[in-house]
């Protein structure tokens, strides 16, 4: 089976074969399955993978380089005070606030209400890293 098709429960395997079969304690996890990790990413949360390998997100953002990016679904003029519709963005004219969704390609969703315009470019910026 090609690398990208792996499974989680794959990788799992692979992991577990690994650290039964490694001859020390404390050796580095080899390249070849950070980069089965990496063929997870887009199509596993984060939490699922961490918990199945039996890693952590600080092991996964030293040993992996991916390029994340911004995916807005939808943007609409608030035009109501109270939300009908689940707008991902909306602004409101009057006291310059917004609602904002973001969704990382690894599965992670931020969701804020009444959040400053002026802080958007900040709070982007930073949850994308």
């Amino acid at each position: 089976m090609q690398d990208n098709l792996l499974s989680l429960d794959e990788v799992k395997s692979h992991f577990e074969h690994w650290r039964k079969t490694r001859t020390k304690q404390r050796e580095r996890i080899p390249d070849y399955l950070w980069n089965y990790v990496k063929t997870l990413i887009d199509r596993y949360s984060l939490m699922d993978i961490t918990q199945a390998l039996r890693i952590n997100t600080s092991q996964i953002k030293d040993n992996i380089k991916t390029n994340p990016s911004i995916h807005f679904v939808e943007a609409r003029i608030n035009k109501s005070s109270s939300l009908t519709s689940k707008p991902i963005v909306s602004f409101s004219n009057s006291d310059r606030t917004c609602s904002i969704e973001l969704h990382r390609a690894n599965g992670g969703i931020l969701k804020i209400d009444a959040f400053p315009v002026t802080s958007l470019p900040a709070i982007i910026n930073k949850y994308m890293e």
